[in-house]
């Protein structure tokens, strides 16, 4: 599956695990940089997506097949 979240300056991501808020720098990270992947996306991605938008105070959503 995959995960996808906003880090608190708007930067929309896709995880291959689910992230965690990294509350020093404000964005969401991943357990295992080397066993997972976190890329940014394009803005406006995440709604197309999911349907609606997402902020950083919302918790990352999995995506599902």
């Amino acid at each position: 599956m995959a995960w996808v979240a906003v880090d608190k300056d708007g930067t929309e991501c896709i995880c291959s695990t689910e992230p965690y808020r990294d509350w020093v720098d404000f964005m969401w990270c991943v357990e295992n940089i080397f066993d997972s992947c976190a890329i940014g996306l394009p803005k406006g991605s995440i709604k197309k997506l999911i349907g609606r938008e997402l902020t950083w105070e919302d918790e990352p959503v999995e995506l599902k097949y």
